[in-house]
């Protein structure tokens, strides 16, 4: 559902706080923020409404919206006040009744403006606040983080892979009888062989689903995910490169620097959200680890003699630094997440969680990660295929 009813808009009116705007029952309603854009999802929970504004400083600005939004504070610079913060949230409504999302809040809302169909945030404000989102399908709209679209005529399969992969395939190639084997598994290095659509030349970032195999983990659309009954286990890989690519390197697999290098360090967040009705979101609710190397299995001791973190019933919050040389600057690693399960996902064509990798937006403006569309990636129910545009999982 995309249609909004009796919300209240909120726009700045100065420095001290929000006026508030009624538009009942409008047609269409969308949220603006960053190079994003959100149909906005009327909830059918309580008496949530699309938009609402609490009141009060500081106090969230929450938006519903008909697909999956992610956002971050994705910069070096010391995060600014403002008298709101951004909070997203979703349904997924083919549940009866539906199943809310779980999203990690943000800061910085610089500027809210309304008129009359669209509310944006932050518009002509360069800020720390950034977001990455899909359709409710996962469908990403564009690949490129300047809005470039393609032509429309290729099967919905084709387009939505060739908008999660950076990678030209060989001329036969077919995205419908995929063989995963023979896509990239690194994400931020193309080469001579295996040629990328966007040049990302000054910086790369990707959250990427991977399986295992007999030598290494080959590259898939979604998630890997496991439960036992009792907990819901997941592992995804994160690529990071700061600087020029170089022909012939290849990212090493090595954990993330919490710390920067130096000023020139490349700040990145990786977010995730989740099915708050399927998995825990108690105090002590769900912990994570960083691995060096995937494992052959997966359950719920993934992380058995590792570093674990506790999430506390929140999504994951990981911020680290790509350092330039003299450090090695493309690298990869891979996170697992449990969480304890609250109830049941009966439905195997919506996703359980979803991850989403962003960079300061600076560097984003600058031309760094300049393909967005492996900025995004879902887990789902372990006997899925995906959504239903998927194959070859």
């Amino acid at each position: 559902m995309s249609s909004a009813k009796h919300i209240a808009v909120f726009v700045f009116v100065s420095t001290v706080g929000f006026v508030a705007v009624a538009q009942a029952d409008p047609a269409s309603l969308s949220l603006v923020i960053n190079h994003e854009t959100q149909l906005v999802q009327t909830p059918t929970l309580g008496a949530a409404a699309g938009i609402s504004y609490a009141g009060g400083s500081p106090s969230p600005l929450k938006v519903y919206t008909d697909g999956f939004l992610f956002c971050a504070n994705a910069s070096t610079e010391t995060i600014i006040s403002t008298p709101a913060y951004f909070a997203t949230a979703h349904e997924d409504q083919s549940f009866n009744p539906a199943h809310p999302w779980l999203f990690a809040t943000v800061t910085d809302v610089a500027s809210v403006s309304y008129d009359g169909s669209t509310i944006a945030i932050n518009r002509n404000n360069q800020t720390t606040l950034t977001c990455h989102g899909t359709h409710v399908d996962g469908a990403i709209p564009t690949h490129a983080f300047d809005g470039i679209f393609d032509t429309g005529h290729e099967s919905a399969t084709a387009a939505n892979y060739n908008h999660l992969v950076n990678w030209i395939p060989d001329a036969g190639f077919d995205w419908a009888t995929v063989d995963w084997n023979q896509v990239p598994s690194d994400p931020c290095n193309p080469s001579a062989s295996q040629p990328a659509r966007i040049v990302e030349d000054s910086a790369c970032a990707a959250v990427t689903g991977v399986r295992p195999a007999q030598t290494a983990g080959v590259r898939a659309g979604s998630m890997w995910t496991a439960t036992d009954g009792v907990n819901f286990t997941y592992v995804f890989r994160v690529d990071g490169r700061f600087g020029a690519q170089i022909p012939g390197t290849f990212n090493k697999i090595q954990l993330p620097s919490s710390q920067p290098a130096s000023a020139s360090s490349l700040a990145v967040q990786v977010r995730d959200a989740f099915d708050k009705n399927y998995l825990g979101t108690g105090p002590t609710d769900g912990q994570y680890c960083l691995l060096t190397q995937l494992p052959s299995s997966l359950n719920g001791n993934v992380c058995t003699g590792q570093a674990v973190f506790p999430l506390n019933g929140q999504p994951l919050s990981k911020g680290f630094y790509a350092n330039p040389a003299p450090q090695p600057s493309s690298f990869f690693y891979y996170i697992a997440v449990t969480r304890p399960l609250a109830g049941a996902h009966s439905v195997i064509t919506t996703p359980v969680v979803g991850v989403a990798i962003m960079v300061d937006p600076a560097v984003a403006a600058e031309g760094g990660d300049k393909f967005i569309g492996d900025d995004v990636v879902f887990g789902f129910m372990p006997t899925s295929t995906g959504f239903p545009w998927m194959v070859g999982q």
